[in-house]
């Protein structure tokens, strides 16, 4: 019982982690704004409507929708209230990680293990900061780590109820993220592979808990499925289905340059290039995750975690557990084997491997990383010239070093480059009238003005159309990055804007600040020239 209610003082520590971020954001991720956008859709818009109109799975949004009205009582109604709903939401999926997390080591190890393991999670800066972002992966993450737990019971006792609810939490976690359907297909492997080796293929029929686990995780992905009129838009999962692209869409509407810019040729991508090879081959894709996933585990539990999977049975042993938890890591071992095949597939086609790929492995490497933790302090002490009562005082003193260095490491002022974005959009919530218009190249500024009217980065040509378009705000590095892109855009601005406000930034020797300039709509744009 100590134990758990260690746990729940973690989870409150990391609760108090995710307030004390969220206070100290700006402005959320650019793949966050357009959540958010999709969010406002489900307040507005019929759900089916919003759900075919985005490009996002439809859960996390949907739970942001829901909660902003919330912080919007306490805030009041506006951008701010958007920003935190989507944050929190994101936060608390990340607290309730935890006990699935401390469940599955539990059930490998120990107690004292397992709470050494959510201990470690909530240390990691990398997990933390996307868990407490406008990002759905800290809800897929968490109905993945449910849907492994529930599963590895349902193997466990052959319980069809088990089976159905972690196909059901893990077709739930499929609405957020499209990666987390590997969790249900990982638990139904072990499910097929303990039948086969037990009693044969024809067994699999006569056993209602596979059923039970495929029937659920399909009631959700069918019902998305028939609501969106695709199983998923997003590219990952459509090439590792080998569904190919998109089907694109034949507007009604046409979206032209204005007369004079077609024949320019101009570069208006929607992001700059990041300069990054792309990834050749899954060799390439398999290593890249790799080096993700050992800086996300900040090496040093990277290494804890490989001594803690090599000594497994010993650490078993030595706490009197000797094959403990054989359910919990057969589906584990095969969520790791399908996880990493998925990605590495999608890497080697797409040619980029994230950060954010890496971090359902970081997750079920820290219950590894906490035996390994664990046993070397366990084994260590009585081999120093020291007393017992000495060792437990360093140790001590040593896990308060660690935790409040992590701790104020991921506590820092990040994102040092969207505060100019930042102010950029406070000095037009200020400045522009509500019938002038903002393009905006990264979208920040615009969120924190309030402007829903304005254009971002993909919908120039409209942007340049619209005789309304009265201020356009840029990234003075997008400006000065020395592409096609970035002459293109300093071409369209000189011929066409002025300068009317600066806002510098400057981080490692290099200003990553924005300018707002006030366009000049021309008569006409055959006078200009790249």
């Amino acid at each position: 019982m100590s134990h758990r209610r260690w746990l729940l003082g973690v989870a409150v520590f990391a609760a108090v982690l995710h307030v004390a971020g969220i206070a100290r954001t700006l402005v959320p991720a650019q793949d966050g704004l357009k959540f958010i956008a999709v969010a406002r859709r489900f307040q507005t818009d019929p759900w089916i409507d919003a759900i075919r109109g985005s490009d996002q799975h439809p859960l996390y949004p949907a739970l942001v929708a829901a909660a902003e009205p919330v912080a919007a009582a306490v805030l009041g109604a506006g951008p701010e209230s958007w920003r935190i709903a989507a944050q929190g939401v994101s936060a608390v999926a990340s607290v309730l990680l935890l006990f699935p997390l401390f469940a599955l080591a539990r059930a490998v190890f120990d107690e004292r293990i397992a709470l050494v393991a959510v201990f470690v999670h909530v240390l990691l800066p990398v997990p933390a900061e996307v868990g407490r972002d406008a990002l759905a992966n800290a809800v897929g993450l968490s109905g993945m780590f449910a849907c492994l737990w529930l599963g590895a019971k349902a193997v466990e006792r052959d319980r069809w109820r088990f089976a159905a609810a972690s196909g059901l939490v893990g077709g739930l976690a499929y609405m957020a993220r499209p990666e987390a359907i590997l969790a249900p297909l990982a638990v139904g492997l072990v499910f097929g592979w303990n039948a086969v080796r037990a009693r044969g293929v024809r067994s699999l029929a006569k056993f209602p808990a596979p059923a039970a686990l495929g029937l659920a995780a399909l009631v959700c992905v069918g019902g998305y499925a028939l609501a969106k009129g695709e199983v998923s838009e997003k590219l990952a999962i459509r090439h590792a289905a080998g569904l190919g692209s998109q089907i694109k869409i034949l507007r009604t509407v046409p979206q032209p340059l204005p007369k004079g810019l077609e024949g320019a040729g101009l570069d208006l991508s929607p992001k700059e290039e990041s300069g990054d090879e792309a990834l050749a081959g899954p060799v390439a894709a398999l290593t890249e995750l790799g080096r993700r996933w050992w800086d996300e585990m900040c090496w040093g539990f990277a290494i804890m975690a490989l001594w803690g999977l090599a000594r497994r049975r010993f650490i078993q042993a030595s706490s009197g557990r000797s094959g403990a938890g054989r359910a919990e890591l057969s589906v584990l071992a095969a969520f790791v084997a399908v996880y990493v095949g998925g990605v590495v597939l999608n890497g080697s086609k797409l040619g980029y491997v994230s950060g954010r790929h890496a971090l359902p492995l970081v997750a079920v490497a820290t219950i590894f990383a906490a035996a390994g933790v664990v046993i070397c302090l366990r084994r260590l002490g009585p081999r120093l010239p020291i007393s017992p009562a000495t060792w437990r005082g360093a140790v001590v003193s040593g896990t308060v070093v660690v935790a409040t260095v992590l701790s104020v490491y991921q506590l820092r002022e990040g994102h040092e480059s969207r505060r100019g974005h930042w102010r950029a959009g406070r000095w037009l919530a200020e400045n522009a009238g509500p019938d002038e218009r903002v393009l905006d190249t990264r979208g920040w500024a615009r969120f924190v003005a309030g402007r829903g009217d304005g254009y971002d980065f993909w919908h120039v040509p409209q942007a340049l159309s619209d005789r309304g378009l009265t201020y356009v705000v840029v990234g003075r590095d997008e400006l000065e990055a020395g592409s096609r892109r970035a002459e293109s855009l300093n071409s369209l601005l000189a011929f066409a804007a002025s300068p009317v406000r600066d806002f510098p930034e400057i981080v490692d020797g290099r200003d990553v600040g924005t300018r707002i300039f006030r366009v000049n709509q021309p008569v006409a744009w055959e006078g200009f020239r790249r």
